[in-house]
């Protein structure tokens, strides 16, 4: 029963790597602002390379690209670590009472609570997220001057 125990833990939290797909971007180009969507099928140091939806191939310069943005991830895992979380903090208060009943109750109440703060905390941060973004031109194209200090002991 000792190692039943945690191998049905470890089988039953393990779950595939949820990897997020790069492919399926949106690409602002600099100076129209239009956006491209499509699936990336080549990335270079001078081009990227879209599908778009109607099947028609798109190579824009990378110097024209402005920023390359990806869908957020799903709500899911927001609410399995919510869950994990209070549902954890619930049995480490659990273990000093002395009625399992109203101990079984108070984590259930609570796994399922910190689920939906989970699933609120995660849908906050969805949309899209930004992989790339156009470095910032230098502002100081002409002399610049410079103060060094140096201290020694």
């Amino acid at each position: 029963m000792r190692i039943f125990l945690p191998v049905l833990a470890v089988l039953v939290l393990a779950s595939p790597v949820a990897a997020q797909d790069y492919r399926q971007v949106w690409v602002t180009q600099s100076g129209s602002g239009e956006v491209v969507h499509g699936r990336i099928l080549d990335l270079s140091e001078h081009t990227v390379a879209l599908m778009t939806a109607d099947h028609t191939r798109v190579e824009l310069p990378i110097d024209r690209v402005l920023r390359i943005e990806v869908r957020g991830d799903s709500v899911k895992n927001g609410s399995v670590i919510g869950a994990a979380v209070m549902g954890g903090l619930s049995l480490l208060t659990c273990a000093e009472y002395r009625n399992g009943g109203a101990c079984a109750v108070g984590v259930t109440l609570n796994t399922i609570l910190g689920g939906f703060i989970g699933a609120g905390i995660d849908a906050i941060n969805g949309g899209r997220t930004t992989i790339y973004s156009k470095p910032a031109a230098s502002a100081a194209t002409g002399p610049s001057a410079r103060v060094q200090f140096k201290l020694r002991f």
